[in-house]
C-alpha cells in the first residue's frame, strides 16, 4: 500500500487582507523577564511621587514664611534684603559668594527691629534669607571627554542695615587648619592665643579692629559664633552660617530664620561702645550719634 503525505499550503492573502503581525512577548523583551510596561509604570510613579513631594515642600515653606512675617508687624517677603540687591551682595561678603554662574536670594524676610548700639536702643532694618550660588565642577572620562556641571550651594544669612557707617571693612571668619595648629596664621592677631587659633580677622583699619575685639567680645565669639562669618562694612552687618537652635514650629529652612535674627541682634548688641565712638558720628545725618 502506498502512503501519500499531505502537504498543507497556507492560503495566500487576498488583495484586501493584511497579514497578521504577532507582537513580541513583553516579558521576553525586557531584562530579567520583567514586563517593560511594568518598568515604565514604576518609573512614572517614582517621578510623580518626587514631584509631589517637592511641590508639598515648597507649599509648606510658603506657609511657614507667611506665618513668620505674620508674627511681626511691618515684616514682609523680600528678594532685596534691606534694599540691597543680589548684584551688590554677590562676592561682597564670605556669606554671599558670587559662585561661577547664577546666584540670588530665596526665602527672604525683612522688617524693622530695635538694636542696641553702645547701650542705646536704635531703630534699624534686619533681613534673614538663604543665599544660593552655583559652583562649577569639571570631570574627564577615561576617553578624555570633558564634562562641566553646576551644583547649587546655599548659605544662611542675616543682615542688618545700621543707622551709621563703618568706614573700614572688618571681616571675621574661621582660621585655616594650618593656622589652628600654628604653622601659618594671617590677619590681625590679638592677645588671646585661643581666639587667634579659632578666628581670622582682617580689617583695613587696625585701630578700629582693636576697638571691636575687646576681651568680652572675643569671648562671645568663642562661645557662640565659631564656624560663622561676620562682616562689618559701610552701613551693613552681615552674619553668615547656621545657628545651633531653631523654631520647631516652622518648617525647613524657615525654622532657622528667627534664630539667625536672634544671633545677629545679640552680636550687634554686644559690640563694645568704644567701637561706635571710634567710628564717629553718623554720616547719614542725625539718625544716630554715639554718646
Amino acid at each position: 500500500m502506498r502512503v501519500v503525505a499531505a502537504l498543507t499550503v497556507p492560503p495566500t492573502p487576498s488583495a484586501g487582507t493584511r497579514p497578521v503581525t504577532l507582537l513580541p512577548d513583553l516579558a521576553q523583551s525586557s531584562p530579567g523577564g520583567v514586563p517593560a510596561t511594568l518598568i515604565v509604570l514604576v518609573v512614572l510613579a517614582t517621578v510623580g511621587v518626587v514631584a509631589w513631594a517637592s511641590f508639598r515642600q515648597r507649599a509648606r515653606l510658603r506657609e511657614g514664611l507667611a506665618t513668620l512675617i505674620g508674627r511681626s508687624p511691618g515684616w514682609r517677603l523680600t528678594v532685596h534684603p534691606c534694599d540691597v540687591t543680589p548684584e551688590l551682595l554677590a562676592g561682597r561678603t564670605a556669606a554671599t559668594p558670587r559662585g561661577d554662574r547664577r546666584y540670588g536670594v530665596r526665602h527672604g524676610v525683612e522688617g524693622p527691629t530695635t538694636v542696641t548700639l553702645g547701650g542705646e536702643p536704635v531703630e534699624a532694618r534686619i533681613a534673614m534669607f538663604e543665599w544660593t550660588y552655583e559652583e562649577r565642577r569639571t570631570s574627564r572620562s577615561n576617553q578624555g571627554t570633558r564634562t562641566t556641571t553646576y551644583h547649587t550651594r546655599t548659605e544662611l544669612v542675616a543682615l542688618c542695615r545700621l543707622p551709621t557707617v563703618v568706614p573700614r571693612a572688618i571681616r571675621i571668619g574661621a582660621e585655616s587648619v594650618l593656622g589652628r595648629v600654628g604653622l601659618t596664621r594671617g590677619g590681625q592677631q590679638v592677645e588671646s592665643s585661643e581666639f587667634n587659633r579659632r578666628f581670622r580677622v582682617e580689617g583695613r583699619d587696625p585701630r578700629l579692629t582693636v576697638q571691636l575685639l575687646d576681651p568680652t567680645f572675643q569671648q562671645l565669639l568663642l562661645d557662640a559664633y565659631q564656624g560663622r562669618t561676620i562682616h562689618l562694612d559701610d552701613d551693613l552687618v552681615v552674619l553668615g552660617g547656621r545657628p545651633d537652635h531653631r523654631d520647631e514650629s516652622l518648617p525647613g529652612i524657615v525654622g532657622l530664620l528667627p534664630a539667625a535674627r536672634q544671633d545677629l541682634e545679640r552680636l550687634v548688641r554686644s559690640v563694645p561702645a568704644q567701637f561706635w565712638r571710634a567710628i564717629g558720628p553718623s554720616s547719614q545725618g542725625d539718625a544716630w550719634r554715639p554718646s
